[in-house]
């Protein structure tokens, strides 16, 4: 009798996690969430941790901006995704090695760790 109770509460915790998985999912996306972070990842190691502080060293949304956009400010190709996931990987880089991300404020000047730097 202690058996069947004891298999009988294993399985309804079994249960429970199952129910709980799918509603965190189903709030928190956690299933899309962790293969977009894989995607990112595996970017990182396969281009981008082994970058030279000068490659990271740019504003990566100004030049998305100037060079990945058509007319309609839409994405060119199909290809739009992968660049994104590339612009991800190279934003977290940034934060990690320089702790903060590079924008440009105008086209003469960075704004790059709380101060203004010339080209």
């Amino acid at each position: 009798m202690v058996v069947f109770l004891w298999v009988k509460v294993i399985y309804r915790l079994k249960e429970n996690k199952i129910m709980t998985s799918k509603i965190e999912n189903k709030l928190y996306h956690t299933k899309e969430i962790k293969e977009l972070m894989n995607k990112v990842a595996l970017d990182y190691v396969e281009q981008v941790a082994l970058m030279k502080d000068e490659e990271l060293s740019y504003d990566r949304g100004a030049w998305i901006t100037e060079f990945a956009l058509d007319d309609d400010r839409g994405r060119t190709g199909e290809s739009g995704y992968d660049v994104d996931i590339h612009t991800l990987s190279i934003l977290i880089e940034q934060l990690r090695r320089f702790g903060r991300i590079w924008y440009e404020k105008n086209h003469d000047h960075h704004i790059f760790d709380s101060k203004i730097k010339t080209k």
